[in-house]
């Protein structure tokens, strides 16, 4: 889908204007002993290709010893209540292990998944 020059010069002064939006948002999940079994991490942004916000759930864990229990679910349900009041368009996420998981939720496969990682030295 190609975006003309007016749409993208509009993009990009939303871009510009709203950086404020941007923000990575965390949620954790502690056991009745208050050890962390579970958390995930997204981030918010505005895209130039993208009409309004987006969002990228860049990290969802949960122990194995607490899988099973709907904790993953319910960080997947928070982020998207998150979403839901700040007028996030969409919600997506990268899974190399997990994808029936998001399936059940109701997301559907888009794309591809490629990284690199880079030599810091």
């Amino acid at each position: 889908m190609a975006i003309n020059v007016d749409e993208f010069q509009i993009a990009f002064e939303n871009v510009l204007r709203h950086r404020d939006q941007e923000t990575n948002v965390l949620y954790v999940v502690e056991n009745d002993e208050k050890k962390v079994v579970g958390y995930s991490l997204m981030s918010v942004s505005r895209l130039l290709h993208a009409s309004g916000l987006t969002a990228f759930l860049q990290e969802i864990v949960v122990d194995e010893h607490a899988r099973g229990e709907g904790l993953g679910s319910a960080l997947v349900d928070a982020n998207e209540q998150y979403c839901a009041t700040r007028g996030v368009r969409q919600l997506s996420m990268a899974t190399a292990r997990s994808g029936e998981f998001y399936h059940r939720l109701g997301y559907e496969v888009v794309g591809e998944y490629f990284r690199k990682v880079l030599d810091m030295g």
